[in-house]
Protein backbone atom coordinates (compact mmCIF):
# COMPACT_ATOMS: atom_id res chain seq x y z
CA UNK A 1 0.00 0.00 0.00
CA UNK A 2 1.44 3.24 -0.85
CA UNK A 3 1.64 6.22 1.54
CA UNK A 4 -0.75 8.98 1.55
CA UNK A 5 -0.34 11.94 1.40
CA UNK A 6 -0.87 12.93 4.68
CA UNK A 7 1.76 10.02 6.13
CA UNK A 8 4.45 11.70 3.55
CA UNK A 9 3.77 14.72 5.32
CA UNK A 10 3.98 13.57 9.03
CA UNK A 11 7.53 11.83 7.60
CA UNK A 12 8.50 15.24 6.06
CA UNK A 13 7.48 17.12 9.29
CA UNK A 14 9.20 14.44 11.27
CA UNK A 15 12.59 14.44 9.36
CA UNK A 16 12.43 18.70 9.50
CA UNK A 17 12.16 18.23 13.11
CA UNK A 18 15.04 15.81 13.85
CA UNK A 19 16.79 18.18 11.70
CA UNK A 20 16.09 21.34 14.17
CA UNK A 21 16.40 19.49 17.44
CA UNK A 22 19.93 18.35 16.10
CA UNK A 23 20.86 21.75 15.30
CA UNK A 24 19.59 22.81 18.47
CA UNK A 25 21.81 20.20 20.71
CA UNK A 26 25.02 20.95 18.91
CA UNK A 27 24.23 24.79 20.27
CA UNK A 28 23.38 23.96 23.52
CA UNK A 29 26.62 22.02 23.58
CA UNK A 30 28.93 24.52 22.42
CA UNK A 31 27.15 27.29 24.91
CA UNK A 32 28.03 25.04 27.64
CA UNK A 33 31.31 23.35 26.88
CA UNK A 34 32.62 24.12 30.64
CA UNK A 35 30.11 22.28 31.67
CA UNK A 36 29.60 19.37 29.64
CA UNK A 37 32.62 18.56 28.11
CA UNK A 38 34.55 17.59 31.70
CA UNK A 39 31.49 15.66 31.87
CA UNK A 40 32.08 14.11 28.51
CA UNK A 41 35.58 13.14 28.97
CA UNK A 42 34.92 11.55 32.47
CA UNK A 43 32.62 8.77 30.30
CA UNK A 44 35.35 8.19 27.92
CA UNK A 45 37.73 7.42 30.72
CA UNK A 46 35.14 5.20 32.53
CA UNK A 47 34.88 3.48 28.72
CA UNK A 48 37.87 3.09 28.53
CA UNK A 49 38.83 1.83 31.86
CA UNK A 50 35.33 -0.12 32.54
CA UNK A 51 36.91 -3.05 30.79
CA UNK A 52 39.81 -3.56 34.07
CA UNK A 53 36.60 -3.32 36.75
CA UNK A 54 34.84 -5.76 34.63
CA UNK A 55 37.57 -8.22 34.75
CA UNK A 56 38.08 -7.22 38.76
CA UNK A 57 34.37 -8.34 39.07
CA UNK A 58 35.08 -11.55 37.25
CA UNK A 59 37.74 -12.77 39.85
CA UNK A 60 35.99 -11.44 42.50
CA UNK A 61 37.62 -8.47 44.30
CA UNK A 62 36.02 -6.28 46.62
CA UNK A 63 34.32 -2.97 44.51
CA UNK A 64 35.94 -0.58 46.97
CA UNK A 65 39.25 -2.68 46.06
CA UNK A 66 38.84 -2.26 42.14
CA UNK A 67 37.41 1.09 42.69
CA UNK A 68 40.50 2.75 44.93
CA UNK A 69 43.02 0.63 42.19
CA UNK A 70 41.38 2.29 39.32
CA UNK A 71 40.87 5.94 40.67
CA UNK A 72 44.81 5.13 42.14
CA UNK A 73 46.05 4.29 38.24
CA UNK A 74 43.57 7.05 36.36
CA UNK A 75 45.59 9.19 39.10
CA UNK A 76 49.38 8.03 38.26
CA UNK A 77 48.45 8.55 34.39
CA UNK A 78 47.32 12.10 35.10
CA UNK A 79 50.33 13.61 37.16
CA UNK A 80 52.34 11.65 34.80
CA UNK A 81 50.97 13.21 31.50
CA UNK A 82 50.22 16.60 33.54
CA UNK A 83 54.19 16.52 34.36
CA UNK A 84 55.48 15.39 31.28
CA UNK A 85 53.70 17.83 29.25
CA UNK A 86 54.65 20.94 31.53
CA UNK A 87 58.29 19.49 31.21
CA UNK A 88 57.90 19.87 27.28
CA UNK A 89 56.85 23.36 27.87
CA UNK A 90 58.75 24.49 29.78
CA UNK A 91 62.13 22.73 27.86
CA UNK A 92 60.67 25.19 24.95
CA UNK A 93 60.56 28.57 26.45
CA UNK A 94 63.90 28.41 28.04
CA UNK A 95 66.61 30.39 26.54
CA UNK A 96 68.45 26.94 25.03
CA UNK A 97 64.97 26.12 23.44
CA UNK A 98 63.01 27.63 20.94
CA UNK A 99 64.85 31.34 21.31
CA UNK A 100 67.80 29.75 20.15
CA UNK A 101 66.71 28.64 17.33
CA UNK A 102 65.16 32.20 16.17
CA UNK A 103 68.45 33.04 14.65
CA UNK A 104 68.43 29.59 12.64
CA UNK A 105 64.91 30.29 11.45
CA UNK A 106 65.85 33.61 10.53
CA UNK A 107 68.65 31.80 8.70
CA UNK A 108 67.08 29.13 6.78
CA UNK A 109 64.57 32.39 5.91
CA UNK A 110 67.04 34.31 4.26
CA UNK A 111 68.64 30.60 2.32
CA UNK A 112 65.36 29.49 0.72
CA UNK A 113 64.24 33.46 0.37
CA UNK A 114 67.29 33.36 -1.85
CA UNK A 115 66.54 30.05 -4.32
CA UNK A 116 63.32 31.12 -4.36
CA UNK A 117 63.97 34.98 -5.67
CA UNK A 118 64.70 34.18 -8.88
CA UNK A 119 61.60 32.29 -10.04
CA UNK A 120 59.75 35.52 -8.66
CA UNK A 121 61.70 38.19 -10.69
CA UNK A 122 62.43 40.05 -7.21
CA UNK A 123 65.09 41.27 -5.31
CA UNK A 124 67.02 38.14 -3.07
CA UNK A 125 68.56 40.65 -0.73
CA UNK A 126 64.90 42.04 0.31
CA UNK A 127 62.76 39.10 -0.32
CA UNK A 128 62.11 37.43 2.41
CA UNK A 129 59.35 34.60 2.93
CA UNK A 130 58.24 35.24 6.44
CA UNK A 131 58.30 38.68 5.93
CA UNK A 132 56.23 38.38 2.87
CA UNK A 133 53.86 36.31 5.25
CA UNK A 134 54.00 39.17 7.51
CA UNK A 135 53.53 36.28 10.38
CA UNK A 136 55.69 37.20 13.60
CA UNK A 137 55.85 33.22 14.51
CA UNK A 138 58.44 33.79 17.36
CA UNK A 139 56.13 35.96 19.16
CA UNK A 140 52.58 34.21 18.70
CA UNK A 141 54.56 30.93 19.16
CA UNK A 142 56.28 31.96 22.53
CA UNK A 143 52.89 33.78 23.73
CA UNK A 144 50.99 30.41 23.46
CA UNK A 145 53.64 28.38 25.17
CA UNK A 146 53.64 31.33 28.28
CA UNK A 147 49.96 31.44 28.36
CA UNK A 148 50.07 27.47 28.73
CA UNK A 149 52.50 27.02 31.45
CA UNK A 150 50.92 30.61 33.21
CA UNK A 151 47.20 28.51 33.16
CA UNK A 152 48.84 25.47 35.66
CA UNK A 153 46.19 26.02 38.26
CA UNK A 154 43.53 26.11 36.07
CA UNK A 155 44.45 22.37 34.22
CA UNK A 156 44.83 21.52 37.16
CA UNK A 157 41.40 21.97 38.36
CA UNK A 158 39.55 20.88 35.58
CA UNK A 159 41.60 17.87 35.84
CA UNK A 160 40.38 16.97 38.97
CA UNK A 161 36.89 18.25 38.14
CA UNK A 162 37.11 15.04 35.72
CA UNK A 163 38.23 12.96 38.34
CA UNK A 164 35.47 13.45 40.38
CA UNK A 165 33.22 12.98 37.66
CA UNK A 166 34.88 9.91 37.07
CA UNK A 167 34.90 8.48 40.49
CA UNK A 168 31.00 9.11 40.59
CA UNK A 169 30.40 7.73 37.27
CA UNK A 170 32.33 4.70 38.29
CA UNK A 171 30.32 4.62 41.39
CA UNK A 172 26.74 4.25 39.11
CA UNK A 173 28.23 1.79 37.27
CA UNK A 174 26.24 -1.30 38.88
CA UNK A 175 23.30 0.75 38.77
CA UNK A 176 22.61 1.39 35.42
CA UNK A 177 20.63 -1.82 33.86
CA UNK A 178 18.94 -2.33 36.90
CA UNK A 179 17.57 1.81 36.01
CA UNK A 180 16.94 1.02 32.33
CA UNK A 181 14.80 -2.38 33.14
CA UNK A 182 12.26 -0.42 35.57
CA UNK A 183 11.89 2.90 33.35
CA UNK A 184 10.90 1.39 30.00
CA UNK A 185 8.93 -1.46 28.97
CA UNK A 186 10.78 -5.22 29.02
CA UNK A 187 10.94 -4.55 25.18
CA UNK A 188 12.57 -2.01 24.93
CA UNK A 189 14.79 -1.67 28.09
CA UNK A 190 16.36 -5.33 26.67
CA UNK A 191 16.86 -3.10 23.23
CA UNK A 192 18.38 -0.10 25.01
CA UNK A 193 20.91 -2.40 27.14
CA UNK A 194 21.65 -3.89 24.23
CA UNK A 195 22.44 -0.51 22.12
CA UNK A 196 24.55 0.78 25.62
CA UNK A 197 26.43 -2.60 25.69
CA UNK A 198 27.58 -2.34 21.94
CA UNK A 199 28.21 1.52 22.14
CA UNK A 200 30.61 0.45 25.40
CA UNK A 201 31.95 -2.58 24.03
CA UNK A 202 33.22 -0.65 20.21
CA UNK A 203 34.48 3.01 21.88
CA UNK A 204 36.44 1.00 24.23
CA UNK A 205 37.75 -1.30 21.74
CA UNK A 206 38.75 2.25 19.58
CA UNK A 207 39.98 3.40 22.50
CA UNK A 208 42.81 1.28 23.81
CA UNK A 209 43.88 0.77 19.97
CA UNK A 210 43.99 4.50 20.08
CA UNK A 211 45.97 4.35 23.07
CA UNK A 212 48.28 1.88 22.54
CA UNK A 213 48.92 3.21 18.69
CA UNK A 214 49.60 6.40 20.30
CA UNK A 215 52.06 4.81 23.20
CA UNK A 216 53.84 3.29 19.93
CA UNK A 217 53.72 5.97 17.60
CA UNK A 218 55.92 8.56 20.71
CA UNK A 219 57.93 5.89 21.65
CA UNK A 220 59.31 5.50 17.99
CA UNK A 221 59.34 9.45 17.40
CA UNK A 222 61.35 9.61 20.38
CA UNK A 223 63.73 6.98 19.19
CA UNK A 224 63.85 7.90 15.51
CA UNK A 225 64.71 11.49 17.46
CA UNK A 226 67.54 10.30 19.60
CA UNK A 227 69.06 8.42 17.04
CA UNK A 228 69.39 10.61 14.08
CA UNK A 229 70.29 13.44 16.82
CA UNK A 230 66.95 15.47 16.23
CA UNK A 231 66.72 18.28 18.80
CA UNK A 232 63.91 18.23 21.18
CA UNK A 233 62.99 14.61 21.24
CA UNK A 234 61.14 14.64 23.96
CA UNK A 235 58.60 17.42 22.46
CA UNK A 236 58.26 15.20 19.31
CA UNK A 237 57.46 12.41 21.28
CA UNK A 238 54.87 13.53 23.34
CA UNK A 239 53.06 15.41 20.09
CA UNK A 240 52.91 12.49 18.57
CA UNK A 241 51.01 10.70 21.47
CA UNK A 242 48.95 13.65 21.54
CA UNK A 243 48.41 14.65 18.11
CA UNK A 244 47.84 11.16 16.98
CA UNK A 245 44.71 10.74 18.99
CA UNK A 246 43.21 13.47 16.19
CA UNK A 247 42.45 11.63 13.37
CA UNK A 248 44.39 12.20 9.70
CA UNK A 249 45.45 15.85 10.72
CA UNK A 250 47.35 15.08 13.75
CA UNK A 251 49.98 12.73 12.17
CA UNK A 252 50.41 15.15 9.30
CA UNK A 253 51.03 17.88 12.02
CA UNK A 254 53.60 16.01 13.97
CA UNK A 255 55.13 14.56 10.55
CA UNK A 256 55.88 17.80 9.35
CA UNK A 257 56.74 19.36 12.40
CA UNK A 258 60.04 16.87 12.42
CA UNK A 259 60.75 17.18 8.82
CA UNK A 260 60.71 21.25 9.00
CA UNK A 261 62.90 20.89 12.47
CA UNK A 262 65.55 18.60 10.33
CA UNK A 263 65.50 21.58 7.48
CA UNK A 264 65.50 24.03 10.16
CA UNK A 265 68.40 21.90 12.45
CA UNK A 266 70.64 20.38 9.32
CA UNK A 267 70.30 22.32 6.55
CA UNK A 268 72.03 22.91 3.67
CA UNK A 269 72.96 18.96 5.00
CA UNK A 270 69.79 18.01 2.18
CA UNK A 271 71.18 14.27 2.41
CA UNK A 272 70.68 13.85 6.61
CA UNK A 273 67.34 16.09 6.27
CA UNK A 274 66.29 13.31 3.94
CA UNK A 275 66.87 10.80 5.90
CA UNK A 276 65.04 12.44 8.79
CA UNK A 277 62.14 12.60 6.88
CA UNK A 278 61.64 9.49 5.41
CA UNK A 279 62.32 7.93 8.74
CA UNK A 280 59.60 10.21 10.48
CA UNK A 281 57.16 9.49 7.46
CA UNK A 282 58.02 5.60 7.61
CA UNK A 283 56.98 5.50 11.49
CA UNK A 284 53.78 7.56 10.78
CA UNK A 285 53.16 5.88 7.56
CA UNK A 286 53.05 1.94 9.16
CA UNK A 287 51.51 2.95 12.51
CA UNK A 288 49.10 6.25 11.67
CA UNK A 289 48.22 5.69 8.32
CA UNK A 290 47.82 1.81 7.71
CA UNK A 291 47.21 -0.09 11.01
CA UNK A 292 45.55 2.67 13.10
CA UNK A 293 42.62 3.17 10.16
CA UNK A 294 42.34 -0.55 9.76
CA UNK A 295 41.75 -1.48 13.05
CA UNK A 296 39.98 1.57 13.41
CA UNK A 297 37.42 0.69 10.18
CA UNK A 298 36.92 -2.98 11.87
CA UNK A 299 36.03 -1.70 15.11
CA UNK A 300 33.89 1.40 13.93
CA UNK A 301 32.77 0.50 10.53
CA UNK A 302 32.92 4.81 10.00
CA UNK A 303 33.43 6.07 6.49
CA UNK A 304 37.04 7.86 6.68
CA UNK A 305 34.97 11.47 4.71
CA UNK A 306 32.73 10.89 7.70
CA UNK A 307 35.55 11.40 10.32
CA UNK A 308 36.73 14.31 8.63
CA UNK A 309 33.75 16.07 8.61
CA UNK A 310 32.93 15.17 12.32
CA UNK A 311 36.80 16.35 12.85
CA UNK A 312 35.99 19.69 12.00
CA UNK A 313 31.88 19.38 13.24
CA UNK A 314 33.61 18.75 17.13
CA UNK A 315 36.71 20.99 16.39
CA UNK A 316 34.14 23.72 16.26
CA UNK A 317 32.07 23.21 18.95
CA UNK A 318 35.00 21.82 21.65
CA UNK A 319 38.15 22.78 20.20
CA UNK A 320 41.06 20.72 20.67
CA UNK A 321 39.11 18.28 22.97
CA UNK A 322 36.30 17.87 20.81
CA UNK A 323 38.49 17.03 17.86
CA UNK A 324 40.08 13.82 20.18
CA UNK A 325 36.82 12.53 20.78
CA UNK A 326 35.11 13.46 17.49
CA UNK A 327 35.56 9.80 16.21
CA UNK A 328 34.27 7.68 19.43
CA UNK A 329 31.43 10.84 19.78
CA UNK A 330 30.39 9.82 16.09
CA UNK A 331 30.72 5.90 16.63
CA UNK A 332 27.94 6.60 19.83
CA UNK A 333 25.51 8.56 17.00
CA UNK A 334 25.66 5.56 14.98
CA UNK A 335 25.18 3.14 17.36
CA UNK A 336 22.01 5.16 18.54
CA UNK A 337 20.50 5.84 14.79
CA UNK A 338 21.06 2.43 14.15
CA UNK A 339 19.02 1.47 16.59
CA UNK A 340 16.20 3.78 16.00
CA UNK A 341 14.35 2.72 12.80
CA UNK A 342 13.34 6.14 11.47
CA UNK A 343 17.39 6.98 11.70
CA UNK A 344 18.39 4.08 10.07
CA UNK A 345 19.64 5.47 6.98
CA UNK A 346 21.58 8.23 8.76
CA UNK A 347 23.39 5.40 10.16
CA UNK A 348 23.96 3.56 7.06
CA UNK A 349 25.31 6.59 5.22
CA UNK A 350 27.86 7.00 8.44
CA UNK A 351 28.98 3.82 8.25
CA UNK A 352 32.58 2.89 5.64
CA UNK A 353 29.68 1.16 3.59
CA UNK A 354 32.06 -2.20 2.10
CA UNK A 355 29.37 -4.44 2.65
CA UNK A 356 26.70 -2.54 1.06
CA UNK A 357 29.16 -2.05 -1.44
CA UNK A 358 29.75 -6.01 -1.88
CA UNK A 359 25.88 -6.47 -1.85
CA UNK A 360 25.44 -4.11 -5.09
CA UNK A 361 28.26 -5.31 -6.62
CA UNK A 362 26.60 -8.70 -6.02
CA UNK A 363 23.05 -7.45 -7.24
CA UNK A 364 24.69 -5.71 -10.64
CA UNK A 365 26.46 -9.09 -11.19
CA UNK A 366 22.85 -11.15 -10.84
CA UNK A 367 21.61 -8.47 -13.26
CA UNK A 368 24.20 -8.65 -16.14
CA UNK A 369 23.79 -12.96 -15.50
CA UNK A 370 19.99 -12.81 -16.28
CA UNK A 371 20.23 -9.95 -18.97
CA UNK A 372 22.79 -12.32 -20.75
CA UNK A 373 21.33 -15.18 -20.95
CA UNK A 374 20.07 -16.87 -24.05
CA UNK A 375 16.16 -17.11 -24.37
CA UNK A 376 14.68 -19.93 -26.66
CA UNK A 377 12.71 -18.18 -29.59
CA UNK A 378 8.89 -18.85 -29.21
CA UNK A 379 7.13 -20.42 -31.95
CA UNK A 380 3.74 -19.40 -33.00
CA UNK A 381 1.50 -22.03 -33.21
CA UNK A 382 0.24 -22.86 -36.40
CA UNK A 383 -3.92 -22.37 -36.89
CA UNK A 384 -5.47 -24.47 -39.58
CA UNK A 385 -9.29 -23.88 -40.70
Amino acid sequence: MNPGPQDILKKQSRNILILIASILVLAVLKVCADFILPIVIAFFIFVLVNPILSRMDKLRIPRIISLLLVMLLVLVVFVLFIYVFFLMVNMLIQPDGIPAYAARVQSFDRYISGMIAPYLEVDPSSFSILGYLNVDWYGILMASLTSISGKFISILSDALLVYVYLLFIIMERQTIFPKLLEAFPRGKAQRAGQMVSRMNRQVSKYLLIKVVISILTGIFFYLASVISGLDFALVWGVLAVILNFIPTIGSIVCTAGTIIMAFIQFSPDWGYVIYISLLMISIEMVLGNIIDPRLQGVQLNISPFVILVSLAIWGYIWGIAGMFLSVPLTSIIQIICANVPSLKPVAIMLSEGRDYRRRFEKLKRKKKHQSEEPHDDIEMPEIHD
